[in-house]
């Protein structure tokens, strides 16, 4: 079986590539050229389309809501158009921000989306075209993987070089590695239900926890960071509180990926 993956320049796309999948990164397939897409669909004709490829920079999304929209929305929709007239199977990455439920402990796939940032609207229009296309929707949260990429590697980086660094300490959610959802969205690209899922660990860390038990695991000093708010840090609004809900994924394909820590020690390995 065939499985594509866009954006396989990004975070989550080199890793599902690295796990199997024929991978497209922007400069090969920019997903809002449709016609460039249904070529790539008919030429190798895959059995299933993992998309990894967003507009990702929540801040700047804010200044060009209507690039993300394009990105994150409607060349998703047409995506999602040409696939299931294809007969091919769509596995599409979406974000926890669309919804913001601090008062929930853990939120769960029924929940009405609530999204306040230009990023997360643009994040629930691709999901609610994909979903009425019978795509698979995976919302995912606070992914990151060691190596270059991402705020995860940027802290440490900037702890090794003993350079000044604000965490957070009023934002809870649950990272999870990108290595455990590259594996679930090739379990969900080979079959099963469709419709939409939750993936992520378990447990509940703010920055300030996640950052500091990674650099435990380096050996590096956090007695120099400086412990901060979200209101400070100002940009674009991140929820307060977003813990995934996972037992849905669990159910249809038999994965779960355990504690943050835990996921966080053997990422660190």
């Amino acid at each position: 079986m065939t499985t594509l993956v866009t954006g396989a320049g990004g975070l989550i796309g080199s890793t599902i590539a690295a796990g199997g999948a024929r991978g497209l990164t922007r400069q090969q397939l920019d997903i809002t050229d449709t016609d460039a897409l249904c070529a790539v669909l008919d030429a190798v004709r895959p059995a299933a389309l993992i998309n990894a490829a967003a507009q990702a920079n929540v801040n700047q999304a804010e200044q060009a809501p209507a690039h993300a929209d394009a990105v994150n929305g409607h060349a998703v929709a047409r995506m999602a158009d040409a696939c299931r007239r294809r007969g091919v199977r769509l596995v599409h990455i979406s974000t926890d921000y669309v919804l913001d439920c601090p008062e929930r402990a853990e939120l769960t796939e029924d929940l009405a989306p609530s999204p306040r940032s230009a990023y997360a609207r643009s994040k629930l229009l691709g999901e609610q075209a994909a979903l009425a296309e019978g795509a698979v929707v995976v919302r995912v949260q606070w992914v990151y993987h060691p190596g270059e990429r991402g705020f995860f590697n940027f802290a440490l980086r900037r702890l090794a070089a003993g350079q000044p660094l604000s965490l957070v300490t009023d934002q809870v959610g649950r990272p999870t590695p990108a290595a455990g959802v590259a594996a679930g969205l090739l379990r969900a690209a080979a079959g099963g239900p469709v419709g939409l899922f939750h993936l992520a660990t378990t447990g509940e860390a703010s920055a300030w926890d996640w950052i500091a038990a990674a650099a435990a695991h380096r050996g590096l000093s956090v007695a120099g960071v400086l412990p901060t708010t979200r209101a400070a840090l100002g940009g674009a609004h991140r929820p307060a509180r977003s813990c995934l809900n996972s037992d849905r994924f669990a159910a249809a394909w038999g994965l779960r990926l355990g504690g943050w820590a835990d996921a966080l020690a053997d990422a660190m390995r």
